[in-house]
């Protein structure tokens, strides 16, 4: 469910009126709307209309009020609702990140957390400001200021209401004063769209490394979740801020990294130009800059499918360097023309983020390539051959092919075609782990000695002593180190739970554990076998262990049971092990 919310998000993104347009800042002189009969009664500066610092004009018609970004004006007459209040001092953004921050608290299990942000959350519900609330039949807006001049400006509404507009109803505000002629000049900025798009960005980016995460275990994350939705709703404020910049016909103001680079350029004496190089093809206008970021996205988001689908990251490593160097190429193209000083310039620092992208990228995609170990079906014989035969394979991938784990079992149940006895039972377990970084010597060696201690203890076996240790090479030529014991059982059947083979108590038993590394695979190959040899035909085991030991002493087996026809086909199947990249095709 989650990548479907990726795709949507990234789609409406990246197709939904895309194209970015230079506007410029509108500005009005506020007299040159004035009517026949309309004169300006009083002005109040630096107040906060929505949150944003502006300006409130009174005249003897209407009411207007700007802000940085935006103008209105309504008919006096027309107010139907004007109160004072109080509200908090902290929108309600705040409570959201309180929100976020209680659900961590809570899955963390973090109380001191959990309390600071309860008891921050309460509080801004107490710390109020005044607010001067005015409202007509469709719209209101919060006005925000000392009580003073709200009071002030209330009273100066009312007034204008009840003495009228005309001469004729009552007497006018405006007989007491002369006209003035001064112009009020209003400048009206675009808002910002840089910011939220990069938020939404940003929290794209987090989804993603949220969605990598959760691919090292089976389960689900509620930040995935969570950066989806901010990453939603800083498109949506992106959104809202272009369409109203387009309406108003005014330029977006400067995004912070763009002021910096500015601020920058100023103090060095650069001339500041803009890029905005187009191409008009079949008249139609296609901006450099717009073209490269489109292309960029449709890679990544086509990268991506690729990599949810097969479950591995490699379609990512190569979209991201050709999404980037595609982006960069854009932005440096729509810097023609300039001087050629300017335009290298420009050229190389797109090369020089392009290869900073590029290289990283490129060199982790080997630890992406899947890699395994198997014995080829050609040395599994079955019943009618050697016996072996693969009875349960097990392969589980992490960080999306950054590791892997293989389990598989090899057994010969000691039983022909006809179900006649050929041999004992005998069992082999191979252990592949692909590991993304450079394993010591000693660890393989180490792992040997854990599992062979684990097998021990599940398979219920005595290991008597250590019959051989040493080293040999696989057909591939990889270099093993091994280890042989002789052991008893001390139960009446080997193998798994779900996979085992009924054996006489006491028999005699060999144990074979072998380890070696592809590092040109990242693998680590561990082996553990078990095979009985020899069995019990005489004497009973009568369960009182100091009997059963005083007659094996004095009556041993007359009869010679050693057979190790599956323990030596085991030892030679085991170099037959074959290390391999991408798909096994056997």
């Amino acid at each position: 469910m989650h990548h479907i919310l990726i795709y949507l998000l990234i789609i409406k993104c990246f197709f939904e009126n895309i194209l970015y347009t230079k506007l410029k800042y509108q500005s009005v002189d506020l007299k040159e709307q004035f009517l026949t009969n309309e004169k300006l009664l009083s002005e109040y500066n630096d107040l906060f209309i929505e949150k944003k610092r502006g300006n409130v004009y009174l005249t003897n018609l209407r009411l207007f009020l700007s802000t940085r970004n935006n103008i209105w004006n309504l008919n006096t007459k027309d107010i139907n609702y004007m109160g004072r209040m109080n509200q908090p001092r902290f929108s309600w953004t705040w409570q959201i990140l309180l929100s976020f921050l209680v659900l961590f608290s809570i899955s963390t299990g973090k109380i001191l957390l959990f309390l600071i942000c309860i008891i921050l959350s309460a509080a801004r519900q107490y710390l109020k400001i005044d607010c001067l609330e005015i409202g007509i039949q469709n719209k209101k807006w919060k006005i925000t200021d000392d009580k003073q001049q709200l009071d002030d400006l209330m009273i100066n509404i009312q007034t204008n209401q009840i003495t009228g507009n005309k001469k004729s109803e009552t007497t006018p505000i405006l007989d007491a004063e002369e006209e003035n002629n001064q112009t009020i000049e209003i400048k009206i900025f675009g808002e910002n769209e840089s910011g939220p798009l990069r938020s939404a960005w940003i929290s794209l980016a987090l989804a993603f490394f949220s969605y990598y995460l959760n691919s090292f275990r089976d389960s689900g994350s509620i930040w995935l979740f969570i950066f989806l939705i901010s990453a939603l709703c800083s498109y949506i404020i992106y959104n809202n801020r272009r369409s109203s910049n387009k309406l108003r016909k005014v330029e977006p103001e400067n995004g912070l990294i763009r002021k910096s680079w500015y601020f920058i350029l100023n103090k060095l004496n650069i001339k500041i130009i803009k890029a905005k190089f187009s191409l008009e093809i079949k008249n139609y206008h296609i901006n450099m800059r717009n073209s490269g970021y489109i292309l960029a996205s449709i890679i990544l988001l086509i990268c991506f499918t690729m990599t949810h689908l097969n479950a591995n990251l490699i379609p990512m490593l190569f979209g991201i360097p050709l999404a980037t160097c595609i982006y960069m190429m854009g932005r440096c193209l729509a810097g023609i023309p300039r001087p050629k000083k300017r335009m290298l310039a420009r050229s190389i620092t797109c090369l020089f983020v392009a290869l900073c992208v590029l290289f990283p990228c490129l060199s982790t995609i080997p630890l992406y390539q899947p890699a395994n170990a198997i014995l080829p079906s050609i040395f599994l014989e079955g019943d009618s051959g050697n016996g072996w035969k693969k009875s349960y394979s097990q392969t589980d991938e992490y960080g999306l092919g950054l590791a892997s784990t293989g389990i598989y079992l090899y057994t010969d149940d000691a039983k022909d075609s006809e179900d006649d006895d050929d041999g004992y039972p005998a069992i082999l377990f191979v252990i592949v782990l692909k590991m993304p970084f450079e394993i010591d010597e000693t660890v393989p060696l180490d792992m040997l000695n854990d599992q062979f201690q684990k097998m021990a203890i599940e398979q219920d076996i005595e290991l008597d002593s250590e019959l051989e240790s040493g080293s040999r090479e696989t057909k591939q030529g990889y270099k093993t180190e091994y280890m042989i014991y002789n052991g008893t059982t001390k139960t009446e059947k080997i193998g798994t739970e779900d996979i085992n083979y009924k054996v006489t108590k006491g028999a005699e038993s060999r144990y074979i554990g072998e380890v070696w590394k592809a590092p040109e695979h990242n693998l680590l190959v561990v082996t553990m076998g078990i095979a009985i040899i020899s069995s019990e035909t005489l004497n009973e085991n009568t369960g009182i262990e100091p009997v059963d030991n005083f007659v094996d002493q004095i009556l041993p087996n007359p009869t010679d049971t050693t057979n190790e026809q599956n323990w030596n086909e085991m030892l030679e199947l085991i170099p037959e092990i074959y290390c391999y990249q991408y798909d096994w095709k056997d």
